[in-house]
């Protein structure tokens, strides 16, 4: 039923989006091109070749597989050069065939890439004609503003319209949609744009030939796009090592970086935090106990019996341990290091390192400690067999304003989003209650190490 009324909503927006476009293009003012073939012609054409080369040179996001490239940057110097609707019939063009030939996409994101394209870049010139922008394909006349206002009206119905898409089609919001689609690239996307007023210029002067030379520049800039994805990709597969090291010590917490770090990123989806604070919270969440991997924690971690006073005093050194060794890694310090070294602070102040207590403890490292006992509690343990969601959230309530934040156990008490993750509570029968009760001091000492 979710995934319907998720499917609902995509095709709604896909009609939105279609008719606006479509409004567009039947606009007056058409212009006749002349007879086949001729200059205007081989140049539309080159410039849809442009832009389906360009657009096919893409690097995935690592979000919500949405793709980038600078395909963009053809499609916003045709505007300068080329009237109403040829501008938007290139983009048309360009999508159309990248989506479906190359890609290789489902029909319904091959016809709303198209739909967006061409509004993108048909209100783009809509404003950049309002606001005084010359049209000619034979005299370069620049000017600042109708150009800047193209290339944010561009963005913002491009970016926006897919980050909308994506914010229907699953559970984050428009904010973080937003934040992951065009924040991460605004600073690359602004410094290529100028390529387009080069593009723009080239073909003025040059025609045909001033496009070949700005070929090896797209090149360039499409190679810096693809070097940021993949030093974005080479942080994650680190980290992801360093975890799996440290989880090779204990085989009792295989998996549970990672399952804490999934019910730490959906609490803190439904706070509505921005993207940067996710990505932060989720990533000290999967390495909050990385620290475990020195040998000092070895024997303690294998002990299957109670800890002694001495024991737990060394176990608790694992998140100033944990702090220190992700502090070696310069993206890491600040907020994920501090996220890490408090997530074991109570709400009260009578945690540790520092019995920080309330907003005192960063808001990850609460988030952290809800989300670690969570899976404390919904996981089998050699001691006691996992508890139901329900029990777990009893827990949560018992020692809300004490261990945890009362504000984070409420949220987590009718939290869809964690349910989901913990199979709708399929997992865990309703008959295990007791024995759960029973053994509620043994899942404490756990989650204090």
């Amino acid at each position: 039923m979710r995934h319907r009324f998720h499917a609902v909503k995509i095709y709604a927006l896909v009609g939105v989006v279609s008719l606006a476009a479509l409004s567009l293009l039947i606009l007056p003012g058409w212009e006749a091109p002349g007879p086949f073939p001729s200059k205007f012609w081989n140049a539309l054409a080159a410039f849809a070749i442009l832009g389906i080369v360009c657009d096919s040179f893409s690097s995935r996001l690592p979000f919500a597989k949405v793709s980038t490239s600078v395909g963009f940057i053809p499609l916003i110097a045709s505007v300068p050069l080329f009237r109403h609707p040829w501008p938007m019939l290139v983009a048309g063009i360009t999508a159309l065939v990248v989506e479906s030939l190359v890609r290789h996409k489902p029909a319904v994101r091959v016809w709303f890439n198209t739909a967006q394209y061409m509004l993108a870049t048909g209100l783009g010139a809509l404003v950049y004609v309002s606001l005084g922008g010359v049209v000619s394909s034979d005299v370069f006349d620049f000017a600042l503003i109708p150009f800047a206002a193209l290339v944010f009206t561009f963005f913002i119905v491009n970016q926006g319209s897919v980050a909308l898409a994506v914010s229907m089609s699953s559970d984050v919001s428009l904010g973080e949609a937003w934040d992951r689609i065009g924040k991460d690239t605004i600073a690359t996307d602004a410094l290529s744009s100028t390529l387009a007023i080069l593009l723009v210029f080239l073909y003025a002067k040059l025609q045909l030939l001033g496009i070949a030379i700005l070929i090896f520049p797209l090149f360039l800039v499409r190679q810096l796009y693809q070097m940021n994805q993949q030093l974005q990709e080479e942080l994650e597969e680190k980290l992801e090592l360093m975890v799996k090291a440290m989880e090779a010590r204990d085989p009792y917490t295989s998996g549970h970086s990672r399952r804490v770090s999934e019910y730490a990123l959906a609490i803190a989806r439904e706070l509505r935090l921005p993207a940067r604070d996710l990505d932060g919270i989720k990533r000290a969440a999967l390495l909050h106990d990385v620290g475990k991997i020195y040998e000092e924690f070895a024997p303690l971690l294998r002990k299957e019996g109670k800890l002694t006073a001495e024991e737990m005093m060394t176990m608790r050194t694992h998140v100033t341990r944990s702090a220190q060794l992700v502090a070696t890694a310069t993206r890491l310090r600040g907020d994920v290091e501090a996220m890490i070294r408090h997530h074991h602070e109570n709400f009260d102040g009578t945690g540790y390192p520092e019995g920080l207590a309330g907003d005192q403890i960063p808001m990850g490292a609460r988030i952290i400690m809800v989300a670690d006992t969570i899976d404390a509690m919904t996981t089998d343990r050699p001691y006691r067999r996992a508890m139901s969601l329900a029990r777990a959230v009893e827990e949560l309530e018992k020692y809300a304003g004490r261990q945890f934040d009362p504000d984070l156990v409420r949220l987590v008490a009718k939290s869809g989003s964690i349910r989901r993750l913990l199979g709708l509570d399929r997992r865990f029968p309703e008959s295990d209650a007791e024995s759960s009760r029973a053994t509620r001091p043994a899942w404490a000492q756990r989650i204090a190490h």
